[in-house]
């Protein structure tokens, strides 16, 4: 693991494998860090800016070695863009692919500086700021190490040294700084189990790291096996998982942190560790990112993993129905019908419409255990992919005002969030002739059909659908995310319980 350490040293006089400065494409100037490490390198950063080898574009590094001239081995100038453009969440980003370039290098110790006019923005404060860097440099450089025998080691920084000034407040930076390191051992650990082939993480396996991470934090764990799933009527779960022969498990964490209050927070996530579509089974090609399925439940595990470290004022459950969704002779069938936990019938239209069915039962029962307010996180329906593009996670709600709540918690988390339509002609889409309920009615809205289905399931509870199926990877190194699992939601959602206990 990398060792994330303070500092308020002088930054030209700190021996470091490589230091981060910064420079903007509309500044006259080099301020704070970068122009007192320009003039202990007699103005070499100057002078590349004058000669336009420098530019300040969004994301550009410039490597240059310091021969000497300072105890810092290296120098990397990271371009901002635009200064008036500049936002938190782009540093995050600037800072990920910065440190990431520095890591490939095979940069050891990394040294970033935090300057006071970053702080002096009006919507700017040492807390967010700290946050971003710290997150960006250990999201950024995360590496998913998998199965293939190395013959050299994996680059990797040790130690990451944040430097900042005396006037930003301790209080403050400390909070960003463990706030930071919280929030992206959290997000990698979700990208961890996302990123495992489906033979290393079946629905046994995931419970496991359940397991591990309610000891770790105290946390009340119980994990509901077939036998236990039959005696509650949990078809719909069952019925999904039913052709493979890795059983069905419901996950549940609960998380005490408010005694004193009746508010819960639900937090459901999609766990189908491999998804081949059932017997409409998907096409081959991109099958093997059917591992992925299990985003919505990677999501929601790390999430109290981050809740559980950081100790907020809030009562959490956390639901996680896992199972595979395989191919055999006792495969669910279109126009099946089972039972859910909730006593609804549903009418299988599509097997490959499985993840709404598993979540009906993951959202009834976390209501049945007594959640007030219910997020569910799933990768749903690539419809979503269609009308929001990769940028964004989708949303829909039942309740206006909780999902302002999730909308701002994605935006401290910096996490981009779109809500889309429930309007009530869509209900119709959703409406069987033989069951309560129908899981699919073709191409029409289907992001949405998905969303008011598992809606169907919260009743009047205020729920709100985050359809991640479009965020949970990345096919390349963008911003912040290497390539891969992203473990998005997971901020989002820690912020969220933070905000939920303040209430």
């Amino acid at each position: 693991m990398m060792k994330v350490k303070l500092s308020t040293e002088a930054i030209a006089a700190i021996a470091t494998d490589c230091l981060i400065v910064t420079y903007c494409e509309d500044q006259d100037t080099l301020k704070g860090h970068a122009k007192t490490v320009d003039s202990a390198l007699d103005h070499r950063i100057s002078q590349l800016i004058a000669e336009k080898e420098i530019k300040g574009k969004f994301g550009e590094v410039t490597l240059l070695h310091n021969w000497g001239k300072i105890p810092a081995k290296r120098t990397i100038v990271l371009g901002l863009g635009k200064e008036a453009e500049l936002t938190v969440d782009k540093v995050r980003d600037a800072v990920g692919i910065a440190a990431r370039h520095a890591q490939k290098k095979g940069v050891r110790n990394l040294t970033f500086g935090v300057a006071d006019y970053y702080v002096q923005r009006s919507l700017w404060n040492p807390v967010d700021i700290v946050q971003s860097v710290v997150e960006g440099v250990e999201l950024g450089t995360y590496v998913f190490v998998g199965y293939k025998k190395q013959t050299d080691p994996v680059p990797a920084i040790e130690e990451f040294t944040l430097v900042v000034e005396e006037g930003m407040g301790k209080s403050a930076v400390e909070a960003g700084f463990h706030r930071a390191d919280v929030m992206a051992y959290s997000t990698n650990l979700a990208r961890d189990l996302v990123n495992e082939p489906g033979n290393k993480m079946t629905p046994a396996i995931l419970a496991d790291r359940a397991r591990s991470i309610a000891r770790n934090h105290n946390l009340e764990i119980t994990v509901l096996n077939k036998a236990e799933l039959e005696e509650l009527g949990m078809g719909a779960l069952l019925g999904v998982g039913q052709a493979s022969v890795n059983e069905a498990k419901m996950i549940v964490l609960k998380y005490h942190g408010a005694p004193d209050s009746r508010e819960v927070l639900g937090l459901v996530g999609k766990g189908v560790t491999f998804d081949t579509g059932g017997i409409q089974v998907k096409p081959d090609e991109g099958m093997g990112e059917m591992k992925t399925d299990m985003a919505g439940a990677a999501a929601v595990l790390a999430a109290m993993d981050g809740i559980g470290a950081l100790q907020p004022h809030v009562n959490v459950i956390a639901v996680m129905p896992t199972c595979e969704n395989m191919i055999g002779g006792n495969n669910l069938k279109p126009a099946d019908v089972i039972t859910s936990f909730s006593g609804k019938t549903i009418e299988i239209v599509h097997t490959d419409a499985e993840g709404r069915l598993i979540l009906a039962d993951g959202v009834a029962y976390a209501k049945h255990l007594g959640a007030t307010k219910l997020v569910d996180v799933a990768t749903l329906t690539g419809s979503v992919v269609s009308a929001l593009g990769h940028a964004a996670t989708g949303m829909i709600t039942n309740n206006e005002e909780w999902i302002d709540e999730v909308k701002v918690a994605a935006r401290i988390a910096g996490e981009k969030m779109w809500q889309l339509p429930n309007f009530e002609e869509y209900q119709e889409y959703i409406k069987s002739d033989i069951a309560d309920i129908k899981n699919d009615a073709g191409r029409p809205a289907g992001c949405i059909q998905g969303g008011i289905f598992i809606g169907a399931f919260a009743e009047d509870t205020p729920w709100v659908h985050l359809d991640i199926a479009g965020t949970a990877i990345v096919d390349k190194d963008r911003g912040h995310h290497p390539e891969g699992a992203t473990g998005v939601a997971v901020r989002t959602l820690i912020q969220l319980a933070i905000r939920f206990g303040g209430k």
